[in-house]
């Protein structure tokens, strides 16, 4: 198996790659976690290479299993995984073992596997699993795996990746292009025509609603179910509060107990299809229940489900972007509310440092770039502090708040 690995034709992403292989050697299964069609797998397979090509790893000290070909169909449960791995054993004189397991979820009992695996060998093992989430929630992991574990969480590709895939410039003309519907990587196989990408993320979205939510989670009101993510889809970048979830309900004539809205919406968030960012009172470190904001985690999936139009939404697309920007990096995010009644877009926190980020279109006008600035001027640590747009130049002049253009955000995360 090893050998038609290394002679796949495979886009590294080196992002993720170099993160992941600093933990090799430690205790840590590593584990990939994302929804469908952003190259986990890909990347479990680039990270093979690498290791083979480094001497590393050699071809009988390398367990693999990929149960979404064929080959591995006789594997459906602990018992078929410990036989498969015994057999293993008994060709292998290497006193490392690499195990990599794709799409583990439909291995009944994998995580006895694991468990045993992790008493008999200890040190002397390295394991590498993924697995659709849907299947299983990465709020569930650690009760199969205790603490055992280091997440992965693989996002579409960001803008220096689409460039990178695309072997052109960083320029504004591309950058606007990568918002419409450039974050799967396979779309990069195709015919690039509109209504082939289209047709491709509707598909996706197809998949993940009806094969991984609709049916994992027994759902009956199905077209409230994908009503209401429109709906939410529609609403990032402003605020979401139950109130204007009722109201919106009221308007559709639609009745419903609160309980079943709140189930929805987190079942959207289980599957990293939308992510909920809470609003904070710095003064009195509260969270507001209602006042909230959902983002897209597939910013090119809203796009083919929302009616699209690139001059209204750009706004939201660039907050969205700088949102997924924040979380590729790491970073734990909430809004400010301040009691002046400002707010503030993302506060970013990661190893103990916090930024601060305001994100707007274009600071247009005197009042523009006071009503971005303002919040952050409340604030006076000494923390970073950042105003985020798609201006080429700063035009407002601060020795403590400094303006960076959108497509280079990544310097100074």
């Amino acid at each position: 198996m090893i050998q038609e690995i290394l002679k796949e034709n495979i886009i590294d992403r080196n992002f993720y790659i170099s993160h992941i292989l600093k933990y090799i050697n430690s205790p840590l299964i590593k584990v990939l976690i994302w929804q469908r069609r952003v190259w986990k797998s890909t990347i479990l397979k680039s990270i093979i290479k690498h290791l083979y090509n480094s001497n590393s790893i050699k071809e009988n000290n390398f367990f693999y299993i990929n149960k979404e070909l064929p080959l591995y169909d006789h594997i459906k449960n602990y018992e078929d995984l410990k036989k498969e791995f015994n057999i293993f054993l008994k060709n292998t004189s290497e006193w490392k073992i690499f195990v990599w397991i794709d799409e583990i979820q439909d291995i009944i009992w994998w995580e006895k596997f694991i468990n045993w695996l992790l008493a008999k060998y200890a040190e002397k093992i390295e394991i590498f699993i993924t697995w659709s989430n849907s299947f299983l929630l990465s709020s569930e992991l650690s009760t199969y795996i205790t603490w055992r574990y280091i997440d992965f969480y693989i996002y579409p590709l960001s803008f220096k990746e689409f460039c990178n895939f695309k072997n052109s410039l960083e320029t504004k003309e591309n950058f606007i292009e990568y918002l419409k519907y450039w974050g799967l990587p396979a779309i990069f196989k195709m015919d690039y025509s509109d209504e082939v990408i289209f047709s491709y993320l509707v598909s996706v979205y197809s998949t993940i609603v009806l094969k991984d939510i609709i049916q994992y989670n027994n759902i009956k009101n199905i077209n409230f179910f994908k009503d209401l993510y429109k709906y939410t889809l529609s609403n990032i970048w402003n605020i979401v509060s139950w109130k204007k979830i009722k109201d919106y309900l009221k308007s559709q004539n639609i009745s419903l107990w609160n309980d079943t809205v709140l189930n929805f919406l987190h079942y959207w968030e289980n599957t990293f299809i939308l992510n909920k960012v809470y609003s904070v009172n710095p003064d009195t470190k509260k969270y507001f229940e209602i006042y909230n904001k959902f983002y897209a985690w597939d910013l090119w999936l809203r796009n083919s489900l929302v009616w699209f139009d690139f001059k209204k939404d750009i706004w939201k697309l660039l907050e969205n972007y700088v949102f997924l920007e924040l979380k590729r990096n790491w970073y734990n995010l909430k809004i400010w509310r301040l009691s002046s009644g400002k707010e503030i877009d993302f506060i970013a926190e990661k190893n103990w440092i916090t930024k601060y980020f305001q994100v707007c279109y274009l600071l247009w006008s005197e009042e523009t770039m006071n009503r971005e600035y303002a919040p952050l001027q409340e604030i006076k640590d000494n923390w970073g502090k950042y105003v985020v747009s798609f201006d080429d130049i700063d035009l407002w002049i601060s020795e403590w708040i400094k303006h960076i253009n959108v497509m280079k955000i990544s310097e100074v995360l």
